[in-house]
């Protein structure tokens, strides 16, 4: 990972305190994209209960990209980037149209979502404000960003649609997914690494031919 930007380094951190916190597994920040400073962070706490200051925690509003745009020190977030570990959803794609996001960076597809960009240009407000995309990362990125957020899925709503979709998208992900929920001593190796050696348990070693 020493390859990624700065923001990039940021948001994946972000996604690794949220996995081991036993959320969705994901981390958003906007950015600066003049000098790439990062300006607020945010993390996906829904299984958590912090009470922090301007932090949405313990429900399912509190995504990643919704406690980034909590943390800002103004009313909306015009020119500025959002970079996220995972593509948005509904909810967190209004809302950076809402605030008037100039871009949004996401590390991996979230299959569930794919498509939704189009549904904006059908009306004249969310087409004018709708902001550039750019993402996925590579493939080894990619697949540790959406293995995270992917393994609460499947503990927590199997059978769900969102489930279903998941498994059919990412087969191998979801076996890794699986024997992270079964596997006790496997699940403890990865909660206790950092996330460098975390990528490699989960995803494996970088192709050294790549």
């Amino acid at each position: 990972m020493s390859e990624l930007t700065p923001p990039w380094t940021t948001v994946f951190d972000e996604a690794w305190a949220s996995f081991r916190a036993g959320s969705f597994g994901v981390g958003a920040a906007l950015v600066d994209p003049t000098d790439d400073s990062i300006v607020a962070v945010g993390r996906n706490r829904v299984a958590q209960r912090d009470a922090q200051p301007r932090t949405l925690s313990g429900n399912m509003t509190a995504h990643a990209e919704m406690n980034a745009f909590a943390g800002l020190d103004r009313f909306n977030a015009a020119g500025l980037h959002l970079y996220t570990t995972l593509q948005p959803c509904l909810m967190c794609a209004a809302t950076a149209m809402q605030l008037k996001v100039a871009h949004v960076h996401f590390a991996a597809e979230d299959e569930f979502f794919v498509g939704m960009d189009e549904l904006w240009l059908q009306h004249p407000v969310t087409a004018e404000r709708a902001p550039a995309s750019s993402g996925p990362l590579g493939d080894r990125l990619a697949r540790f960003a959406r293995l995270l957020p992917m393994v609460f899925t499947l503990r927590h709503f199997p059978g769900r649609s969102a489930e279903q979709q998941a498994r059919r998208a990412h087969p191998e992900l979801a076996s890794t997914a699986d024997r992270l929920i079964v596997d006790e001593e496997f699940a403890s190796e990865v909660d206790s690494a950092d996330l460098r050696t975390a990528l490699d348990l989960l995803i494996g070693p970088p192709d050294p031919n790549s």
